[in-house]
């Protein structure tokens, strides 16, 4: 696989499950299918072709390539791990060296097999009173589809807190958590006129353009809603 972000990281199978571990252990946001990682190739890598700081607080978001099929997943780790990781240099003719397996192990911090727990700490950004009146500016609703069980529903910003700081009504919406998991993951799109658009044809709408709230001064914001498309395609890419 050539698919090697500007750093070079990349994952044996190995080194994956180890991560994913890991992942789990530290009760991270971002795991991956522990089946589906067993079921993976020895001899493969598996490249990193994006990575960004969700937190900054010291993790790290990865999103890994599988296959030529362009099959990806995402999985959180710290910086440490992920500075630990091999790199792989791509030569002028195309091809990638990849580190020796002994050189990975230099780098290990414990003997091979030997797990351990790293924590990061986080600082909540939400104001207390996002959640209702985010829930109350969409009448208890799902901007996305008819679901009104104020249980299932999420006070989701549009554009990252941690980025902006922004906890006002205009940088919120309220989705169901199948939605907002959509919105998350990158799989579901809203253009600042509010139009959506799903990446693939897996997922079906209810609507082809979000529910606004009632009252006007309650509406997202077209430049927050812009500048979540721009950060969401440029994960995608």
């Amino acid at each position: 696989m050539h698919y090697i972000d500007s750093k070079g990281k990349y994952f044996t199978k190995k080194l994956l499950i180890e991560a994913n571990n890991a992942a789990i252990r530290e009760d991270r946001n971002r795991q991956l299918n522990e089946e589906y990682l067993e079921r993976l190739t020895d001899e493969n890598v598996y490249p990193i072709i994006l990575s960004f700081d969700e937190h900054n607080r010291g993790e790290i978001r990865v999103q890994i390539m599988f296959d030529e099929k362009g099959t990806m997943g995402f999985l959180d780790l710290t910086k440490n791990r992920y500075n630990l990781l091999p790199t792989a240099i791509v030569k002028e003719d195309g091809t990638v060296e990849l580190e020796s397996e002994e050189s990975i192990n230099s780098r290990r911090l414990y003997p091979e097999g030997r797990e351990y727990t790293e924590k990061v700490s986080r600082t909540i950004i939400r104001e207390n009173n996002f959640r209702p009146k985010i829930l109350s500016a969409y009448d208890n609703q799902c901007a996305m589809c008819e679901k009104n069980d104020i249980s299932i529903l999420v006070a989701a910003h549009i554009y990252p807190a941690h980025l902006c700081a922004d906890d006002t009504v205009n940088n919120g919406i309220c989705l169901c958590k199948i939605h907002d998991k959509l919105y998350e993951d990158g799989n579901i799109f809203i253009k600042p006129n509010g139009e959506v658009f799903i990446k693939d044809g897996k997922n079906k709408l209810d609507f082809g353009k979000i529910r606004l709230p009632k009252n006007q001064s309650d509406h997202p914001s077209p430049e927050r809603l812009s500048q979540r498309l721009e950060l969401s395609m440029k994960r995608g890419d």
